[in-house]
């Protein structure tokens, strides 16, 4: 069997995903990581059993001997290390968004076309057994022509400061919560995007220790597709409770909502409250949903597992690069239409 060796750059919520990801796999060897932060580095290290190699710059990491490297870091950063990581002969695994705008991202194709290396876009909920699920019905045929619908995710907000800031972000919930729903919506309806209308707003800008909210931290949007059908999208960084992602498609012959956060799976009552319940859940107090192997849930190992499969193999991912500028296009639009305050095409 052949051995991919992988590093990682980061040691935050993500690389955790990341390095449990890579650690399912028989076949995967993390070799190190990369970040500014060692206690967060090697306590990752020290779950996941890695050898001890921290590195405090990435290009350190980059210079050892292996095929891939996971750019788990802020939203500034993704050009910048992806580019690297392909230059360094690598292939880059990059968290959404691809970049924070479609200058970034060009750049990003760019190089990627001329280091012969591949990025594979990470977009974890197209490959959530939930949502996977949806898009086989889907292929079946069981709705028929799907010609309205609604894609929604909420919290209370990010965990981390640069969220916040528009030069480290490049956008709010839109850009790091739509841009989910967009890119699972393109996917099911297998069809393009035509024109968007989108309003944004920033309801809460006090985050506390995490400063001042620069972007939005909600957005409602309409996406008009090629086929006609008109689907609604609802981001929030202000709900509180926990992480509240969902679907519904409506087809001429049937109907499909998904939700795999707040379901019935699991229901707790406590007056006590407990560990964990699922992602920017504020208290485990009184009635609670706790998600089941989150990482699953939320298909993380499943994207990993892919991409492994895709390396070995030489095969194209089902997100690369492409699809992942596609989708960034679609939200740049939509950043236009709330500006414009206009229906705006998607060019």
């Amino acid at each position: 069997m052949n051995k991919i060796k992988v590093g990682i750059i980061g040691s935050g919520f993500i690389a955790d995903h990341h390095c449990y990801s890579y650690s399912l796999l028989p076949n995967v060897e993390i070799v190190g990581i990369a970040s500014n932060n060692e206690s967060e580095a090697n306590s990752l290290m020290k779950k996941y059993n890695i050898i001890n190699n921290y590195f405090n710059d990435y290009r350190d990491l980059l210079k050892l001997e292996c095929d891939a490297v996971s750019a788990c870091v802020p939203n500034n950063l993704h050009k910048e290390v992806t580019c690297n990581i392909l230059n360094s002969g690598k292939h880059a695994l990059v968290e959404k968004p691809l970049a924070r705008n479609i200058k970034e991202a060009s750049e990003m194709l760019d190089i990627e076309k001329a280091s012969n290396k591949t990025i594979f876009y990470c977009e974890n909920n197209m490959y959530a057994p939930s949502f996977n699920k949806v898009k086989e019905i889907i292929k079946e045929g069981a709705l028929g022509d799907i010609y309205m619908g609604r894609g929604k995710e909420q919290h209370s907000g990010p965990h981390s400061s640069w969220f916040y800031k528009l030069e480290d972000a490049g956008g709010g919930a839109l850009l790091d919560l739509g841009i989910h729903d967009i890119a699972c919506l393109v996917w099911y309806l297998g069809c393009e995007v035509k024109e968007v209308f989108c309003q944004i707003k920033t309801i809460k800008p006090d985050r506390g220790v995490f400063g001042t909210c620069e972007v939005e931290d909600n957005a409602i949007g309409i996406l008009y597709f090629e086929n006609d059908a008109q689907v609604v999208i609802e981001e929030s960084w202000t709900a509180p409770g926990g992480y509240d992602m969902r679907f519904e498609l409506f087809g001429t012959e049937g109907q499909i909502k998904v939700a795999p956060t707040f379901s019935n799976l699991v229901s707790v009552y406590s007056k006590n409250g407990y560990e964990y319940a699922v992602e920017k859940a504020e208290t485990t107090k009184g009635w609670t949903f706790p998600v089941p192997t989150e990482a699953w849930s939320f298909g993380y190992p499943q994207e990993i597992a892919h991409f492994i499969e895709c390396m070995l193999n030489n095969q194209k991912p089902l997100t690369g690069s492409n699809y992942g500028y596609k989708i960034l296009n679609i939200v740049e639009a939509m950043y236009k239409s709330a500006k414009s305050k206009k229906l705006e095409e998607v060019v």
